[in-house]
């Protein structure tokens, strides 16, 4: 699973991740949805609504410290990745 975070990581400092409130805005480019598994259940509930209308693959292994820390961020709870190569790869390493 580390390196499914240091890929996330990655993605983010390429510039291929939209961030919270983001992902619903650009939910079309989403190419796969990391959701914190201590997400509130109302964001969860919203996110995985969206995510299964587009067809989007989704993942909540992960909790918001693990998130943040991959991404160097704070509080971050939703993380969705637009880059189709970044998607398959940690599809597989998933």
């Amino acid at each position: 699973m580390d390196n499914v975070l240091q890929l996330l990581g990655l993605a983010y400092r390429a510039r291929k991740t939209v961030l919270g409130e983001e992902v619903l805005k650009q939910i079309k480019k989403v190419k796969i949805l990391f959701i914190a598994s201590d997400a509130s259940e109302k964001s969860r509930e919203r996110y995985e609504k969206k995510c299964s209308f587009y067809e989007i693959p989704h993942v909540d292994r992960f909790d918001g410290p693990q998130l943040s820390e991959a991404l160097g961020k704070r509080n971050v709870k939703i993380v969705g990745i637009t880059d189709q190569g970044f998607a398959k790869t940690l599809l597989k390493k998933i």
